[in-house]
């Protein structure tokens, strides 16, 4: 399955047997290229051990991506883009993954990086049960109209993307061929970023990011940028 249709069919794994994934796989695991939003943003990412990590959730597996970035303007949006590729790239190899936002590295174990900051990390690891959804409608989402001024069937991969409880903070208008991306003010960007991803994946060749010089002000959201699709 292609990280394309991966779109419809992932979900987040909360259940993992103990089995340690496979070199092979790592390997590819670290092969992989993702698209950057900003590409001057420097981001640093690795395979951690469990014991490099410190986490309350019980889901932690045996091992770890752990991402680092510059704390620059829109660094958040741009990991969330970039590890939500990530993501669906896991999936598409038959691995369990899962945001954990609550994890943090263990000082005992582990060197800062330098220059940077650690952001967050995705468990993932062979899961028990089944790794996917069997259809769409099993996701839980906000209808097309809670999250868009208008009905567009391109946003349909954004909202689909997965969010800290599920919140879904993103909300997008329409100017002429653009469509503006906008974040709760309560919510997160790094969220924001993976709805982008799905955008991207979605739309590969046509996607575009940029800033508009002038924009609509929306009560309660700040502006992130604006997508060619």
């Amino acid at each position: 399955m292609t990280m394309r249709e991966m779109i419809y069919k992932r979900k987040s794994c909360r259940s993992f047997t103990n089995a340690p994934v496979e070199e092979e796989i790592i390997e590819k695991i670290k092969a992989f290229s993702m698209k950057p939003l900003y590409p001057g943003i420097r981001v640093h990412w690795e395979i951690a051990e469990r014991n490099q990590v410190k986490c309350i959730c019980p889901w932690t597996t045996r091992q770890l991506i752990t991402v680092y970035s510059e704390e620059k303007e829109g660094y958040l949006e741009n990991v969330g883009f970039l590890f939500q590729q990530m993501e669906l790239y896991l999936q598409t190899l038959g691995l369990g993954v899962c945001w954990l936002g609550m994890g943090r590295m263990n000082p005992k174990t582990t060197k800062p990086v330098e220059g940077m900051k650690f952001v967050i990390m995705l468990a993932f690891g062979h899961p028990k049960g089944e790794p996917l959804r069997r259809d769409v409608k099993e996701f839980k989402r906000k209808e097309m109209e809670k999250i868009s001024d208008q009905p567009n069937p391109k946003l349909e991969a954004a909202r689909l993307a997965p969010s800290a409880v599920n919140s879904q903070p993103w909300y997008f208008t329409h100017e002429g061929g653009a469509v503006r991306v906008y974040c709760n003010q309560i919510g997160t960007r790094l969220d924001t970023g993976i709805a982008m991803a799905h955008l991207y994946v979605e739309n590969p060749d046509s996607f575009r990011f940029y800033k508009a010089e002038s924009v609509q002000e929306l009560p309660g959201y700040d502006y992130i940028g604006s997508v060619s699709l």
